[in-house]
């Protein structure tokens, strides 16, 4: 594969080394269409009710409250939720983990955890946890493994002993020194788990660049940080998710930091409500600056898909026509074409882009290349 890159960062962002909790939004919004509409009632709902079936998956209530409403913002509608503070929930109190906990009906609670297969660790000989953050100024999985690391390392365990994989690894970068410092001190209990340390290289989070760079078989199952932790809350809790974390960060703020929020909180609200501004002439780009995703905050709610929002100065430089250097097709890791995707405005098909934005990154022209890869991922 091709020699991956170190991102230079910038030393005016800096993300607080305190995670903020902003746990009692005014009011939560769950998507919704025109369809289960027709039967949404106005009434009383609980933390963790199941309040419908859309885009493929089940949507509960993060919060306790009221149905009041319906949010219509641009073409998309969403189930609006007052909050009543209560934390009343629907479940009847917190399963301890317990060697028996692991063996009953374990597979099956795997089975009916939302959009996990069960194959995924059946005959698998290792197992990777990939906690690496690969965006800059994204904390994210950081603090997840200190808060969390006794049950990371539990559901990694449990994992291990009820599918029979001999070997458990935890994949972190070098310069993530938090994550490796709170796994090493309680790993010693787990004598199937160990840590692997890579190089602070981009985009060596990807899982198809991890599996190229480590040499990974097909009898190797990876899974993220999140992914773990939603598997524990699912089967060992047994509650539903009702929180994630999102990092706020950019050149053009003075608090970068991450959150610890309620799942269809609108992000207006937490910003206006949590961070300072230097400048008022910004760009806002969702999860990475790498790919460069420009985004309209009015409409953005925090779900489990956002891990970032960066608030950046603009840039001073105006792209300029195309060199033909071929640099965006000497940084790509997947061997995309990038140059031929802007030569053809997007038409030229190639499934191998990753969209890790190294082709942009690199362009002595300032084309937005991952534009061009973007159209093409799309059609």
């Amino acid at each position: 594969m091709k020699k991956l890159l170190t991102i230079a960062k910038d030393a005016s962002i800096k993300v607080s080394s305190q995670i903020t909790n902003y746990l009692e939004p005014t009011h939560i919004y769950i998507p919704i269409n025109e369809e289960i509409l027709q039967n949404i009632e106005i009434k009383k709902v609980k933390k963790g009710e199941k309040l419908y079936f859309y885009q493929g998956k089940d949507f509960y209530s993060s919060v306790s409250g009221r149905i009041v409403g319906i949010l219509k913002n641009q073409e998309k509608k969403y189930l609006e939720i007052k909050n009543d503070y209560k934390e009343e929930d629907m479940y009847q109190g917190m399963n301890e983990f317990t060697t028996v906990s692991i063996k009953t009906n374990f597979k099956q609670k795997i089975k009916e955890c939302p959009n996990f297969d069960i194959g995924k660790f059946q005959n698998k000989k290792i197992l990777i946890l990939n906690g690496i953050e690969d965006e800059p100024y994204v904390a994210n999985r950081p603090f997840i493994h200190k808060l969390e690391t006794s049950s990371i390392l539990q559901m990694l365990d449990c994992l291990s002993e009820v599918f029979n994989i001999p070997e458990v690894r935890i994949y972190l970068k070098e310069t993530d020194r938090e994550s490796i410092e709170a796994f090493e001190e309680m790993i010693g209990t787990y004598p199937n788990i160990s840590i692997s340390i890579l190089p602070d290289f981009y985009p060596i989070g990807n899982e198809k660049i991890l599996r190229e760079y480590v040499k990974l078989d097909e009898n190797t199952s990876i899974l993220s940080t999140e992914q773990i932790m939603d598997l524990y809350l699912n089967t060992i809790r047994e509650r539903k998710k009702d929180v994630t974390f999102v990092t706020i960060t950019g050149n053009a703020i003075k608090n970068p930091q991450v959150f610890r929020v309620k799942i269809g909180t609108i992000a207006n609200e937490l910003i206006q409500k949590c961070i300072e501004f230097k400048k008022t002439d910004y760009k806002i780009f969702l999860n990475g600056i790498m790919n460069r995703q420009e985004i309209d905050l009015e409409s953005l709610v925090i779900t489990e898909d956002v891990r970032a929002i960066y608030f950046m100065k603009p840039l001073k430089y105006q792209p300029k026509k195309c060199i033909h250097c071929g640099k965006c097709d000497e940084v790509c890791p997947r061997k995309s074409h990038p140059y031929l995707a802007v030569q053809t405005k997007g038409t030229y098909k190639n499934e191998e882009c990753i969209g890790c934005g190294l082709c942009t990154f690199v362009c002595p022209s300032y084309i937005d290349v991952s534009k061009f890869l973007k159209k093409r991922r799309e059609e």
